[in-house]
């Protein structure tokens, strides 16, 4: 279980959820994003997991519905979202993240970004990886991005690191 299952960024932003993501998974994920984004399309996932924020998989948008993805876009549909929300309240799991490519180094959040999210849960992270996902996982090169009240921001570097730990024993 993780402690404590959220934190606070600052007085001035907003609670983040603090999530716990194997190793494995992490690696599996930007191989994903990679291999989808194949050097020319966006590609984006979703990280599924506990209540407490643990990660137990990761659904990637291609595999639950045509995702529309060119050069500088992708869309999941809404029926695509409702029946993966309806499976999830089966399995009684949630969506901890969004993780989606970008064709080059930026890593903010497009206006597109923040209007076509796949949760709207204050303290919901996105993530965006550069060069459609060619990089490998490094913190400093990856925008991290939570829900607050207001819109969206940044996480820094040691934000993530309170936010987002790797589990390396798996």
């Amino acid at each position: 279980m993780l402690e404590p299952s959220n934190i606070r960024i600052s007085a001035a932003r907003t609670i983040a959820n603090c999530i716990l993501v194997p190793r494995t998974i992490v690696s599996a994920t930007v191989q994903g994003l990679r291999q989808r984004s194949d050097g020319w399309r966006e590609s984006a996932c979703v990280w599924i997991g506990d209540y407490d924020g643990r990660v137990r998989h990761t659904v990637f948008h291609h595999e639950v519905a045509d995702d529309k993805a060119n050069a500088l876009s992708l869309e999941l549909p809404e029926k695509a979202k409702f029946s993966l929300y309806q499976q999830l309240a089966r399995d009684k799991q949630r969506v901890l993240a969004l993780l989606h490519t970008h064709p080059d180094r930026w890593v903010g959040l497009s206006w597109i970004d923040q209007q076509n999210q796949i949760s709207s849960r204050i303290g919901f992270l996105s993530i965006v990886l550069p060069d459609y996902g060619s990089v490998n996982w490094d913190v400093d090169a990856i925008g991290f991005h939570v829900k607050c009240e207001r819109g969206w921001s940044r996480l820094t570097t040691s934000e993530v690191h309170a936010t987002l730990k790797i589990d390396e024993c798996c």
